[in-house]
């Protein structure tokens, strides 16, 4: 089976489906069979290219508070 995954890098909601998603493939039976292929889609052509801030910043700002994860 094959499974194409259109998202936006920089959309918190895309980046939860993909989380739930892999999670959900983790326990399908037949998930070595899965050819899973991620696609890059500009969900916002607007969003400026250049931001005075860090990426998180402007998350926050058009998204509303994003909680931040330390690595």
């Amino acid at each position: 089976m094959k499974v194409d995954i259109w998202m936006d890098l920089t959309c918190p909601f895309c980046y939860m489906g993909k989380l739930k998603f892999m999670a959900a493939l983790q326990q399908f039976p037949g998930k070595e069979n899965v050819l899973v292929r991620f696609r890059s889609f500009e969900l916002d052509p607007n969003a400026p290219k250049n931001y005075p801030g860090t990426l998180y910043d402007w998350l926050s700002n058009r998204y509303g508070k994003i909680a931040r994860r330390n690595h």
